[in-house]
């Protein structure tokens, strides 16, 4: 069974930082073993051709384990976004400004763009915040998105230098 593999740390969130990379997203397991009651997630793919019931499965599986924030980048990030709002609202209709699961989509940004908005733009509901101290960032099918995500991690001064430039509050 695939898990995520811890690849650093945030020091500003304060959240341990882990890659999973499956080839498909019905290979992300049941139980992915994050080590946090609650955690953000970033899928990273390209979600043409992949059904929409395997992208509300995924979004269960996800909610059920913790995820208590989710943004999608790649080709049809958007429509993957708009599944997983749907099961948010499924599971949770009378979510309040404490309880929501936050979400968003990086439909033109780069992967660097996208990796640096959720972590730091990005972030958990109130109810979530004191028990959040993960966040996975999930690359499916792309090697070269896995090397791209793994470096920026796992040296998170080069990406907010790289994307940002040299301002320190990120």
């Amino acid at each position: 069974m695939l898990q995520p593999e811890l690849v650093g740390r945030n020091d500003v969130s304060e959240r341990d930082l882990f890659l999973l990379t499956p080839r498909s997203i019905s290979d992300v397991a049941v139980n992915l073993g994050v080590s946090s009651k609650y955690f953000g997630v970033l899928l990273a793919c390209d979600a043409r051709n992949i059904e929409d019931a395997v992208v509300v499965n995924l979004a269960r599986t996800l909610i059920a384990q913790g995820m208590r924030y989710f943004c999608a980048c790649g080709n049809d990030c958007e429509r993957v976004h708009d599944l997983v709002d749907s099961v948010i609202v499924e599971n949770d209709p009378d979510e309040t400004e404490d309880s929501v699961i936050l979400t968003m989509w990086f439909e033109d940004e780069s992967l660097d763009e996208a990796l640096w908005k959720f972590l730091y733009v990005a972030f958990p509901a109130n109810d979530y915040a004191e028990d959040c101290h993960a966040d996975l960032a999930i690359v499916v099918g792309n090697r070269e998105w896995t090397d791209v995500a793994r470096n920026r991690l796992s040296d998170l001064d080069k990406l907010i230098k790289d994307v940002v430039g040299e301002d320190e509050d990120h």
